[in-house]
């Protein structure tokens, strides 16, 4: 957990879209940030005044840098903006943008890890009658497969670090990925 303030180096290449540009880093200055930023990608300059402020990005604090080769997509035809990098100053104990955010207490967080929990198991049996159902799995083998499903997701489940959600986002994408990638090879 970080207990200081940081920057961080957020892109946009489609208009109200921005990402993160290294993921998970964070700099302790701005010029550290900034350094990292044109070391990093060659073709990058301090941004024109069209591109700083409000009609990017929210924050009239940060320092704006554009790309000299890449431009945005989405934007309206004859239009060329090109790709905005921002220097976004992090501050400790604040929310970016003062974005309201839920504070939870711990009996609604448990109410919701049980919740998770359920829906979890919900789908680990929905997939095995699914299994049965199409004939990819029997009747006799079924009862030991799911036994072994819900020992695996207990373990998971027990050993779950719920303060970083971004595993359970590259876990959901590389599912998603498979799924994607099945579905198409069925419809070929």
């Amino acid at each position: 957990m970080v207990h200081e303030d940081y920057w961080i180096i957020n892109k946009m290449d489609y208009p109200h879209s921005i990402h993160s540009v290294a993921k998970h880093r964070r700099f302790s200055s701005r010029e550290e940030a900034e350094a990292y930023l044109l070391r990093r990608f060659k073709n990058v300059v301090k941004a024109e005044p069209q591109y700083i402020g409000g009609r990017f990005f929210q924050d009239e604090t940060e320092t704006v840098f554009q790309s000299t080769k890449s431009y945005m997509r989405g934007v309206p035809r004859g239009e060329r903006v090109p790709v905005l990098y921002a220097i976004h100053h992090c501050v400790f104990d604040h929310y970016p943008y003062d974005a309201d955010v839920l504070e939870l207490n711990d009996s609604t967080i448990r109410t919701m890890k049980e919740a998770y929990r359920q829906i979890r198991i919900a789908e680990i049996y929905a997939g095995h009658v699914e299994w049965v159902m199409s004939g990819d799995d029997g009747e006799d083998t079924v009862r030991e497969r799911l036994k072994e499903d819900l020992v695996a997701f207990e373990k998971e489940y027990a050993s779950k670090d719920w303060t970083d959600f971004h595993n359970d986002f590259d876990e959901y994408d590389e599912w998603f990925e498979e799924e994607i990638s099945c579905r198409h090879s069925l419809w070929m």
